[in-house]
């Protein structure tokens, strides 16, 4: 989470089922998409990076095998894929911006 000045890290360790994995690595997605973007670090380096490593670990998800909950326990619920929630198109905000910048500069180099 880019803070301008200051960054915040959340990492989630498990074991974590399909379904488990797959309900988090959405959760945190989003997450990055919406808060991910609001430091110049996170903007150029490590959200692009943290975004990359969700993307791999969905796909390790994806490849295990669906399972029953625990005695006792349900399963975490998945909740739509990340593209289809609201907060992750804020992420159109700093691509925007960052069009606008390279525009400008291509104007002003010629």
């Amino acid at each position: 989470m880019g803070i301008l000045i200051m960054m915040k890290f959340e990492h989630l360790d498990g074991p974590f089922c399909r379904a488990c994995g797959i309900a988090v690595v959405r959760q945190m997605t989003t997450r990055a998409l919406f808060l991910g973007w609001w430091g110049p670090l996170s903007l150029v380096i490590f959200n692009p990076f943290t975004l990359v490593w969700n993307l791999l670990a969905h796909l390790k998800f994806s490849k295990l095998p669906p399972s029953a909950p625990a005695p006792g326990r349900t399963h975490l619920d998945t909740g739509p894929p990340v593209l289809r929630r609201p907060l992750a198109y804020v992420v159109l905000i700093p691509i925007a911006w960052a069009g606008w910048i390279i525009s400008q500069a291509l104007t002003h180099s010629t």
